[in-house]
Formats: structure tokens, C-alpha cells, sequence
């Protein structure tokens, strides 16, 4: 039997083996990259704007994705059709965006949806999904009345004859959705009542036990208004072999119970089977000699990992007999945290003061997104949360209200999400699908826009290399000219920027080429998705008209745009003029200057800038004894707060300067991203429109509305929107969120730490 069972072990090891390291496995090919939005909100009025924070995180180091830059983010109608595409750089996993709500939706229902590239090579990975809804002149759609259909799943994925079994249940009304009755009754062949007043919760999930007899048919209805009946057959029972019961409500241990009759136990006493519990990467075996009086494993949650697990359960021939997936709520590593919030009235009433801050101890800031709605108002109704949407839609088959069991997790909530699990039943990870055989790569990785370019007058025996700089983000690279004079690569380039390229010789001199030049946005095959609401499928389509051949012959006047010079520095200049200010509610706290030519030409440095605007330097000893540039107030003469190793920069290294208004405080210089363009150099580059870059982010701003008090505002409108919150754990972070007049307020928080960590949080604030 010993040798036996260590026979059993290596062979599930080696099954694992071969699916997570042999050819080409899925682990190996790089991130399992998985998206969520963050909505502003989910119903809309016509002429809003849909706002949206987007996190990418890599379900193999549970950390942000740092590899993908290229998010793509649509909106479809319910046949599949795409309305509307964007394409967002992604950086340090995290992006944002926004769409117009405008008369190209002209229907009641559209689906948000977003992917990376890279993530189509696993089909476990679908795009994020997101209902909204159009409503228009304030009023709902109706629902229309559809067919009740009742569902049942065995625990185990099989009832046992001769024991107890577990029963979970689902109530839809043919729409998807989850419906709550009340009144369920569990019968068997002859009609007699086994279990009545059987209850599922909002979502449509109940579950139920009861003793199965062998060979005995067993039924669950439910009894219509009219006095008809909505019925299902239950699956019969097994004879003469073992189940598999999970007990997930303790706070330290999971139970693991094989189920069987007196008589299976009986024969098959001794039997040696196998548990197996798994996620991903990680596998954990557990050995059972069948025994009547010792049929319970238990499982220390803090050796598993946290989130979702399958659980099966392998006979002495090993073949899997029972399934069953559960959620680790106390693992060895906890992903979701919990922020501290608090409000308070401003100076003047008409806007509420918002800290958040992180409890002492986490271990690093998180990137949140934060909207402001009216209370009790509907417009917000996400599917998913960022905990649900990592934690648990890469491996579960459905979509519905997952967002609920994360939105202030309590045992209740536990509970629930143990019976979505055993309805579940494997899920998406079945013991079978871990023997991948060779996973292909069909789709790359996407960083930046490519570009593909011929320099027609170059002379490679003293030019062999080409400069490129972006007009407005300064985003700036280098290529080198091939034998026949073309050039390719990628970079972070925005529609409505301009990039400029340039010849280098070999001496280091620019020189104004005649160049053909073309971008895109993706490279190699790239297409949207196809989807189909009503059967809540989705299917890739692979559109070969988007396809791009990148070694094909490029033509100037059919892919680009060669924008005037003079109208491309007019746009710049007229940027560099405005200057910047930072409000607190109704209170200026901060103004600055966008640095541009002007300044950089006459100041030349950054200390030089300061003194025009009333700062001196001085010369301070720090606690070491060290001499340090210290930054004398104009008003006060006294100190003030700033980087004293920037002040002896060059002006042209920094893109801004802000200041406190009474100068009294701080300063804070913003040094460029890259490399600065000197304006003598500027006439030796030729320019070209972007059009197919990243979509521009734009800041947030509240739509007209005629009116704050009317229940269409109330119930669908919005107050604010902040999609890049960074929250520490030392000093609150503050926002100022409008009142308009509203006797409460909604706050919905989402977001993301550098170390992996989740969070989404709820508040609801009474207004006095």
C-alpha cells in the first residue's frame, strides 16, 4: 500500500510537471495579464462623459503589470458591433481614460470591454466586461417578464445515495439575473415535501442538505403566481462510491470531508485516496486512507494561498471523483487591504473635505480612483469590483454580481461567495486543463506605437542614424539606418502630438532629411472583439483588414500628415505662456510656471529663475556638517522647502516650477522626462501628425446639468471624479468633493499597491 501510494504522488507530480513546465508552457511565456475598470458610474444621460481608471495586474506575481504599455478600451452595442475604441498607454500597470456619451449611442444597453494584447494568448483571461446603460428623459427601461429557470448543483459535482448531501442552487429569471424567492421546495418522486421554504439571496443563490436515498428521484420547484410550476430534476445519486463536503466557515482551518455510505465505507475501507488542492503555480497534495471514523482532513489556511482554490478528490486509480472550489480567506499572503476615510464640511459648506489614509504598518502606497455620486442614487452598479475581477473571474465560467462579496467582506458575504463557488463546480480550471500541451504565442506584446520610416537623401557612409522627439511630450529616441535607408521602432506617442525626426551623421551633427514615415498602433495581428450579449458568449474575431504588413512599402501621402512648422512652435509656445494653479475648494494654494523657450533662453538656470521671482540662496550646514544650498523665502527671509540639489540644474531640465502663493513654504521643481530640444535645433527636424497614438487623457469636469434637485440628477447624475489618488499611510490624503445641494454622498474607492494589494471601499455620508 506505502509503495502504492508514493506511485500515486510522482504521478500527479508529474502530471503537473508536464502541464506548467513542459514545451512552451503559459507560466513561461510571460505575464498572465488581467484588467479591471473602475467607473465613474454605470447608467448615464446623454451628453455625459463616461470616465474610467484602468488597473492591469499579472495573475503570476499578483503585482501591476509593468510589461504592457498598450491598453485597449471599446464599447459595444448588443450585437457585437464596436461603437467606440481607444487605445491608453499604460504605465506602472495603470491608465485612464474617457468616453463621450453622445448621440452615437443610440441604444439602451452597451458593453465596456478591455484587453491587452498579450492577454488573448490565455483563454482563461477574457477582457474585462461592464454593462452600462443610456437612460434618457429620466425613465428606466422595463424589464420584460421572462421564464423562471432553476438550476441545482451537487456539491462534489455528484450526489452521494446513502448520506447527507449539500445541494447549491441558482434562481434566474432567463435574463442572467439572479432572483430572490422564498419559497422553494425540495420533493421527491412520489411529491412528498422534503425541504420547503427554501431561500435564495438577491443574486439568486441558496443551498440546501438533506439525506439521499439510493435510487430514490428527487425534484425543486417552485410554485407560480398562476398556480403553475417551475421544476428541474436533480441528478441521481452515486452508489458505491466517495464524495467530497467542504466546511469554508472556520476562521483558521478548512475541513475537508469524503462523503459515502455505511456500506462504501465499509468496502473501500483502508482504500488510499488523493486530495489535491490548486491554483495557478501552486499545488498541494493530501493523502486519505478511507476511514468511516476519520473521513475529516483539516487544512491551516495560512499554508494555502489566499483567493480562490479547486479542491479533487482522485480514487486509487486516479481518476478525479469530486470537485469543489472555495475561497481562502486567511491565506499566507492577504491581497485586499482596507483604507481609513473621514469627511469633513468645508470653510464655505458647499464641499466636503475627504482624507484617506492607509492604517500604520502597510507596506506601500496605493494608486486609488475615487467617484462622488448623489446617495441613494442607481447609477452605479459595477459587475465586478478590482478585488472580484483578480481574485476570482479568472477562474469562474460565469458573470454576475461578483462586486458584492468584496464591498465590506463579512461572514455573511463569506458565506455566499462559498455557495457561488459550489455552484461553480470546477470552474475554469478543471484537473484536466493542467495538461497543456504546447501554449502558442499569437498575440505580442504591445509596448508603445510602432513606426516604420525610409530616409530617402540619407548618405549611410557618413548618416547612419536618425533622432526622434515628440513635440509635446518630449518623448525622445534613436534608431539606426539599416542598408536600405529605413528605420523602425516604437515610442509613447499621443494623438494630436507631432514627432520630429531628424538625421544624425557620424559626427554627431542633425540634419533635416527627406523622410516617409508610418504608425500604428499595433503590431502584427491586433483586432478588437466580437461579443454577444444575449448569450453572454465572446469570441475573438480575427479581422484580417486590421492587419498590418510592417515590411510593406510605406507611401507619404497616403500615412502621414507633415504638419507647418510655425503652427506646430505657435501651439507650444502658447502652452509655455500659461501658467498653472492649484486650488484647495474655493482657496488658492499653489501657482507655478510652465517652463519654455523664453525662460530657458534668459535665466539659463534654475537657481537664476528663482532669484527673478524674489527667492535668494544661501549656504546652510545640515546635522552631518555638510554645507547645503538652503532657499531663502522673499517675504520671510526664512527657509523654505526644496531640493537644494536641483537649484544648480539648467533651466532647460525642468518642465515646471510651483510655488506656495505666499511664497513663504515650499517650492517644487518638476524635472522634464527626457532630454530638452533646443529651439536652434528645432529647424533641422521634420514633423509629422500622429494620428493613430494613445488617446490624450483629459481632466475630469461636471456636465451641465439644467438642475441639482431633480430626481433624474439625484438618481443618475455625478458629482466628481479623481482618478489618481496616491494614498499613504503617514499624512491623509485630502480631496474637495462638491456638494450641489445633496443631503448625502456616495464614494466609491478602487485601487492598487505597488505590492499587489486590492482595495475597494464603499462610504455613504449624510450631509447635515
Amino acid at each position: 500500500m506505502q509503495l502504492k501510494l508514493l506511485s500515486t504522488v510522482f504521478f500527479l507530480h508529474m502530471i503537473l510537471a508536464f502541464g506548467q513546465g513542459g514545451s512552451a508552457p503559459a507560466d513561461f511565456m510571460g505575464p498572465k495579464e488581467n484588467v479591471h475598470l473602475h467607473l465613474n458610474k454605470t447608467t448615464f444621460l446623454q451628453g455625459e462623459r463616461l470616465w474610467f481608471k484602468a488597473y492591469v495586474r499579472d495573475q503570476n506575481t499578483k503585482l501591476p503589470s509593468l510589461e504592457t504599455t498598450n491598453l485597449h478600451v471599446g464599447i459595444y452595442a448588443g450585437d457585437g458591433e464596436e461603437v467606440k475604441r481607444k487605445l491608453l498607454y499604460a504605465e506602472n500597470g495603470m491608465a485612464q481614460g474617457d468616453f463621450g456619451i453622445d448621440s452615437t449611442l443610440v441604444d439602451g444597453e452597451y458593453t465596456v470591454l478591455a484587453w491587452t494584447n498579450y492577454m488573448r494568448n490565455f483563454k482563461e483571461l477574457e477582457p474585462f466586461r461592464q454593462r452600462i446603460r443610456i437612460v434618457r428623459d429620466g425613465m428606466e427601461e422595463e424589464i420584460k417578464e421572462v421564464n423562471m429557470k432553476i438550476s441545482v448543483y451537487p456539491e462534489g459535482g455528484q450526489l452521494i445515495a446513502g448520506t447527507y448531501n449539500n445541494l447549491g442552487i441558482l434562481v434566474d429569471n432567463g435574463l442572467g439575473q439572479g432572483v430572490k424567492v422564498n419559497n422553494l421546495e425540495l420533493v421527491d418522486g412520489t411529491g412528498n415535501i422534503i425541504r420547503s421554504n427554501i431561500t435564495t439571496n438577491l443574486s439568486g443563490m441558496g443551498k440546501t442538505g438533506f439525506l439521499v436515498e439510493s435510487q430514490e428521484k428527487y425534484f425543486l420547484q417552485r410554485q407560480r403566481p398562476d398556480g403553475s410550476l417551475v421544476r428541474v430534476k436533480i441528478p441521481e445519486a452515486i452508489d458505491g462510491e466517495l464524495g467530497l463536503s467542504i466546511d469554508n466557515n472556520g476562521r483558521d482551518k478548512v475541513l475537508l470531508t469524503l462523503l459515502a455510505s455505511t456500506e462504501t465505507f465499509s468496502k473501500k475501507n483502508g482504500d488510499v485516496h488523493t486530495i489535491a488542492l490548486y491554483r495557478d503555480d501552486f499545488t498541494r497534495f493530501e493523502d486519505v486512507a478511507v476511514n468511516k471514523d476519520e473521513a475529516v482532513v483539516s487544512i491551516d489556511r495560512k499554508e494555502l494561498p489566499y483567493g480562490i482554490l479547486t479542491v479533487v478528490l482522485f480514487d486509487v486509480e486516479l481518476r478525479p471523483i469530486a470537485y469543489r472550489m472555495f475561497f481562502n480567506h486567511r491565506g499566507n499572503r492577504i491581497e485586499i487591504g482596507q483604507l481609513e476615510i473621514d469627511h469633513c464640511l468645508t470653510e464655505f459648506g458647499d464641499s466636503i473635505q475627504v482624507d484617506l489614509i492607509l492604517p500604520k504598518g502597510t507596506e506601500s502606497d496605493i494608486s486609488t480612483s475615487v467617484s462622488a455620486l448623489p446617495s441613494l442614487g442607481t447609477a452605479y452598479r459595477p459587475d465586478n469590483s478590482i478585488a472580484s475581477s483578480f481574485l476570482v473571474q479568472p477562474y469562474i465560467k460565469s458573470h454576475f454580481q461578483d462586486h458584492y462579496f468584496f464591498d465590506g467582506p463579512n461572514r455573511k458575504k463569506r458565506y455566499e461567495l462559498d455557495n457561488r463557488l459550489l455552484i461553480e463546480g470546477w470552474g475554469k480550471y478543471d484537473w484536466d486543463s493542467r495538461n497543456w500541451g504546447e501554449v502558442q504565442s499569437e498575440f505580442e506584446m504591445e509596448r508603445g506605437i510602432y513606426f516604420q520610416g525610409k530616409i530617402l537623401d540619407a548618405d549611410l557612409n557618413e548618416e547612419n542614424q536618425v533622432s526622434l522627439i515628440a513635440e509635446l511630450s518630449a518623448a525622445m529616441g534613436f534608431e539606426s539606418l539599416d542598408n536600405n535607408k529605413s528605420f523602425k521602432g516604437n515610442m509613447s506617442l499621443f494623438q494630436g502630438d507631432s514627432l520630429g525626426v531628424s538625421l544624425i551623421s557620424k559626427r554627431g551633427k542633425l540634419r533635416k532629411p527627406q523622410v516617409e514615415i508610418g504608425f500604428y498602433n499595433h503590431k502584427g495581428r491586433s483586432s478588437g472583439y466580437h461579443i454577444n450579449i444575449d448569450k453572454r458568449a465572446m469570441k475573438r474575431q480575427e479581422a484580417k483588414d486590421l492587419e498590418i504588413r510592417v515590411d510593406e512599402p510605406l507611401n507619404i501621402s497616403e500615412r502621414t500628415i507633415a504638419l507647418e512648422e510655425v503652427t506646430v512652435v505657435e501651439n507650444v509656445q502658447k502652452t509655455n505662456r500659461t501658467k498653472m494653479f492649484i486650488a484647495r475648494g474655493s482657496a488658492l494654494i499653489s501657482e507655478g510656471k510652465i517652463i519654455g523657450d523664453a525662460e530657458i533662453k534668459r535665466y539659463g538656470s534654475v537657481i537664476g529663475y528663482l532669484n527673478r521671482l524674489g527667492y535668494n540662496r544661501s549656504i546652510g550646514v545640515d546635522s552631518d556638517g555638510f554645507e547645503v544650498d538652503i532657499l531663502l523665502s522673499p517675504k520671510s527671509n526664512k527657509p523654505v522647502l526644496v531640493d537644494g540639489t536641483l537649484l544648480n540644474l539648467p533651466l532647460s531640465r525642468v518642465q515646471a516650477i510651483y510655488y506656495d502663493v505666499d511664497k513663504r513654504i515650499y517650492v517644487t521643481i518638476i524635472l522634464r522626462a527626457n532630454a530638452y530640444e533646443r529651439p536652434e535645433d528645432r529647424n533641422k527636424f521634420i514633423k509629422f501628425a500622429i494620428e493613430n497614438g494613445y488617446a490624450r487623457p483629459q481632466d475630469y469636469f461636471v456636465p451641465n446639468y439644467p438642475s441639482y434637485d431633480t430626481m433624474v440628477f439625484k438618481n443618475y447624475g455625478a458629482l466628481d471624479w479623481h482618478p489618481n489618488v496616491v494614498v499613504g499611510n503617514e499624512i491623509p490624503k485630502s480631496i474637495t468633493v462638491p456638494v450641489k445641494g445633496q443631503k448625502g454622498i456616495q464614494l466609491f474607492v478602487e485601487g492598487m499597491g505597488t505590492n499587489g494589494s486590492l482595495f475597494c471601499e464603499s462610504v455613504e455620508i449624510e450631509l447635515d
